[in-house]
């Protein structure tokens, strides 16, 4: 079973187009993929992710999606190297979107930070 990481915190609705950012800072990453918050995409045009890694280690990253804000399918993963950063978008659209995390090598945690910006 997939741990959750922290309190949910997502993008208020937007009104007329309007930017939204949420930062998740210092997650670190375990031997087992953790999900940070879900965000609501049903009334967004535009979203993505930007992952830092500030560690010297790598993360696997996995950006998931679900038609509800419990069942989920990964959509895609990327591997992400120590003093690194990618960005990733869905292929697919679905209403619900959260990013998952773990360390690329057991036993090696690395420190990431994770933007979420949407319009």
């Amino acid at each position: 079973m997939q741990k959750r990481a922290g309190r949910k915190r997502r993008c208020p609705a937007p009104a007329g187009g309007k930017f939204c950012q949420v930062v998740y800072r210092n997650v670190e990453t375990t031997n087992e993929f953790t999900a940070l918050p879900s965000q609501e995409m049903s009334n967004r045009s535009l979203f993505s992710y930007a992952i830092v890694n500030r560690g010297s280690k790598g993360a696997v990253v996995q950006l998931e999606i679900g038609p509800n804000d419990s069942d989920y399918l990964v959509d895609m993963e990327s591997e992400i190297n120590g003093g690194s950063m990618d960005i990733i978008v869905p292929s697919k659209f679905m209403r619900f979107v959260r990013v998952s995390v773990r360390s690329l090598d057991p036993g090696l945690p690395t420190k990431l930070t994770v933007y979420y910006q949407a319009q």
